[in-house]
């Protein structure tokens, strides 16, 4: 059962919820003003319906009065009578829903973020300036006293100031980074010393002078501290070596790419309005073509012994979440409130972010969203990081 059909189902009228027997007709079009209007107008959160083609019994059983397929109201004919005739705009879609057999009508509205919503000029018994709330079950026409209510709530609940965004506190839009040109990972460094270590073996086998390497390894004293080098090690060993080299070096790659190779950004912003931005988040997508964004940062690995000795740096719980999905990486991270008139960083920990050779001479659109607790409408946007 989808949300809407349960609301039509189970929910009372009220506030935020209002049934109507029969669609809008022409003859009708000031009640849907006057109806759509005071749903807008009412100073609740969350979004509003009108259900035509239902009644709300006295018990609290719905009796249905379906609307005929071919006479359905196209969703465009509402919203031009309400665009020529309140202002500002209110967001709203029309559309049918089957319950229970039956069709009905659903006036969704959402985004009252810009009340008081009123008449602009004169339209049948309507006049210009007339203005109307909802409250409960019930519609009356907007009082003073009203007007200040929307206006507490506005101020509460509405932010109205602009959120700047940029690379560095100079707020640039457009940012600057090198690729990646030659390097080479721990793991193929460590391939490349074990496989000329046993190549040199092989030659010297062919010599007749491998004894007397075997016997310079059999006398030699290793430290229990330290790892054995490859040098000193056993051809058998080294050939094991070398099948587990990617698995062995794994964690050195990780640290080599995202401490040593990436470049470490992060996104200021900040907040020009006259309030405090409540509960702030942010959400950053980069493609991943030539481009490789760590998920943590990754500590420089150590091994055996050395391990239980070497003093673990603290985990850092803020760096932000990470995830790739469908040719990006989604990144996220929440900041908690956004100060007025102050620069603040996106995320706890700069982001460790790896231009590969393929990367090179691109420029990379990254788009953001932010939201907040008081912002009517996330902020959407876009950055350019440039790959020379």
């Amino acid at each position: 059962m989808s949300e809407i059909e349960s609301i039509i189902r189970y929910e009372r009228e009220g506030t935020l919820l209002d049934f109507k027997r029969e669609q809008y007709r022409k003859e009708k079009y000031k009640d849907l003003i006057k109806d759509v209007m005071a749903m807008a107008n009412a100073t609740r959160v969350g979004k509003r319906y009108l259900i035509t083609g239902v009644k709300d019994l006295p018990s609290g059983d719905k009796q249905y009065f379906p609307i005929p397929k071919e006479e359905f109201v196209d969703q465009a004919t509402y919203q031009q009578i309400l665009r020529e005739n309140v202002e500002p705009s209110i967001d709203f879609t029309y559309y049918p829903v089957e319950v229970e057999g039956n069709l009905l009508g659903v006036i969704e509205i959402d985004n009252c973020n810009n009340p008081p919503y009123m008449m602009k000029k004169d339209y049948q018994e309507l006049k210009k300036g007339d203005c109307f709330v909802r409250k409960g079950s019930q519609q009356e026409k907007m009082t003073r006293r009203d007007l200040d209510e929307i206006f507490a709530f506005r101020s509460k609940f509405q932010f109205n100031g602009k959120i700047a965004i940029g690379f560095n506190k100079k707020l640039d839009r457009k940012l600057t980074v090198s690729a990646v040109k030659d390097f080479m990972l721990p793991s193929q460094e460590a391939k490349q010393q074990i496989e000329a270590i046993l190549e040199e073996r092989k030659f010297k086998d062919k010599l007749g002078l491998s004894n007397l390497d075997r016997l310079r390894l059999s006398t030699n004293f290793y430290s229990p501290f330290k790892s054995v080098p490859y040098e000193d090690r056993s051809t058998e060993t080294l050939r094991e070596n070398l099948e587990k080299v990617d698995e062995t070096y794994y964690e050195h790659d990780l640290f080599h790419i995202g401490e040593e190779l990436s470049e470490k950004l992060n996104m200021v912003l900040k907040n020009d309005g006259d309030k405090y931005l409540e509960d702030v988040s942010i959400q950053f997508k980069i493609p991943s073509l030539g481009v490789m964004v760590m998920d943590k940062i990754h500590q420089e690995p150590v091994s055996g012994i050395e391990r239980a000795l070497a003093t673990v740096p603290a985990f850092s719980y803020h760096y932000p979440h990470v995830e790739k999905e469908e040719g990006f990486y989604i990144i996220e991270s929440t900041i908690g409130d956004l100060k007025h008139h102050q620069y603040t960083e996106a995320f706890g920990e700069d982001l460790r972010i790896f231009f590969s050779p393929n990367s090179s001479d691109k420029i990379i659109p990254c788009s953001y969203t932010i939201f907040a607790k008081n912002l009517p409408t996330p902020i959407v946007g876009q950055l350019e990081i440039e790959v020379v």
